[in-house]
């Protein structure tokens, strides 16, 4: 397996609005059974969608009349919603877990690991075949303790080649909107930027960039088994643990993957690096530090979501999470730090599309704190869709709002 790296590739090229009439759909979504908020819920009209925030909001902006609204996340049962054409709506959806009754003993004469190289080798026929655009959300946090310390977002164009071809070398992502916000202390004396992060569809999609998870030499490192099925929406679900048996000179992925069970196609990929031998860790995960920095790995993770629409299946949602202790030689105390990445595709296009090149990219070793500006507008966004943020995250660009206007007053 090569070293995995999330680069980025981006345009200086913004997006020009018309004026349209704009419908917005906005609400909550919860459990049933307990009123809890769902986090990570996929909240979809037609082709357009979004994901819940952490407090189960979400907000969907139209150019056309609202029909449906569909609501689906691991565990529980698919909603469907009716909506009305009023331009502004906002409704509370309560999905229902949904529990797996078994009248009858299934015997599957695969084992686990035929069933993802079954599915792996289904892969070209059950995703697209065709060139597509996504139009996705992309926001990356970094946090020094529980303070925000840089929060940036952008509205990205995704170019994917068909999944036929089994690389990404011609896929690309373009920038197409995007803000930062910066809250560093005149004691702070350590940055922290991420790498690529918006490439993170390119670079994480593992059914395509099979160096992430399935390289072909690592297949024999990993013990697989069976866990108990779950359901997805209305469809029943494969669930395969991947373990590392074998140590490399790298470090490999402890991971579950939820393979549906009629068509083979993957659903849902949950990837965390072993962290028992730190350097190996580290080398996964750090590009750069200064000599006298002490860098300590905690957590490196994925989840990566794929969503089934008339019999194929896209990429939907991926979430990054890195975790890791900084302290200088001579320091007593380490601080923690938490960068965490999110991207949502929210519409799709297959037709006319072209391929993101030339000066519409840069170079997958850029960072995208660096190539976007600062922007204290409260219509930026405009018509984009977006994953709502956060109370707490709202309150921290808030903050940060206020100090940069005092800085430059």
């Amino acid at each position: 397996m090569k070293r995995f790296v999330i680069f980025l590739i981006m345009t200086a090229a913004f997006t020009v609005m018309q004026a349209q009439q704009l419908y917005v759909v906005s609400g909550v979504v919860k459990d049933q059974t307990n009123g809890k908020a769902l986090s990570h819920v996929s909240v979809t009209i037609g082709g357009t969608g979004t994901v819940t925030n952490e407090q189960g909001l979400f907000t969907i902006k139209l150019n056309r009349r609202p029909d449906q609204l569909k609501a689906s996340m691991l565990g529980y049962r698919t909603r469907r919603i009716a909506l009305s054409n009023t331009e502004q709506q906002r409704i509370e959806i309560n999905l229902q877990p949904n529990s797996i009754r078994l009248n009858e003993i299934t015997v599957t004469p695969l084992s686990a690991e035929d069933i993802v190289r079954k599915a792996l080798q289904k892969v070209p026929g059950n995703y697209s075949t065709v060139p597509l655009l996504y139009k996705g959300f992309y926001r990356e946090t970094v946090q020094k303790r529980r303070q925000f310390i840089s929060i940036s977002e952008a509205v990205v164009d995704v170019y994917k080649t068909p999944y036929t071809m089994q690389n990404t070398n011609q896929d690309a992502v373009a920038i197409t909107r995007g803000r930062r916000l910066l809250n560093m202390k005149p004691a702070d004396t350590l940055g922290v930027k991420l790498m690529g992060g918006p490439t993170m569809p390119v670079i994480a999609d593992v059914l395509k960039n099979n160096e992430m998870l399935f390289y072909e030499d690592d297949m024999p490192n990993y013990h697989f088994e069976l866990d108990n099925p779950v359901m997805l929406g209305d469809r029943m679900q494969y669930v395969v643990k991947m373990t590392p048996h074998i140590q490399r000179i790298y470090a490999l992925f402890f991971a579950t993957l939820y393979i549906d069970q009629q068509t083979l196609a993957f659903t849902r990929v949950e990837m965390e690096l072993d962290m028992s031998h730190p350097g190996r860790a580290t080398t996964s995960m750090l590009v750069h530090k200064p000599l006298s920095l002490r860098f300590r790995p905690r957590e490196l993770s994925f989840v990566i979501d794929y969503r089934t629409e008339q019999d194929e299946t896209h990429l939907s949602y991926i979430r990054n999470v890195m975790r890791f202790n900084c302290d200088w030689k001579r320091k007593l105390f380490s601080s923690p730090f938490t960068v965490i990445s999110e991207f949502v595709v929210t519409d799709r296009q297959e037709e006319a599309i072209r391929p993101i090149r030339g000066r519409d990219s840069f170079s997958r070793r850029d960072k995208l704190y660096d190539k976007v500006e600062y922007f204290n507008d409260p219509n930026f966004w405009g018509a984009d869709n977006i994953i709502e943020p956060t109370e707490s995250l709202d309150k921290a660009i808030e903050r940060l709002k206020l100090r940069v206007k005092r800085q430059r007053n």
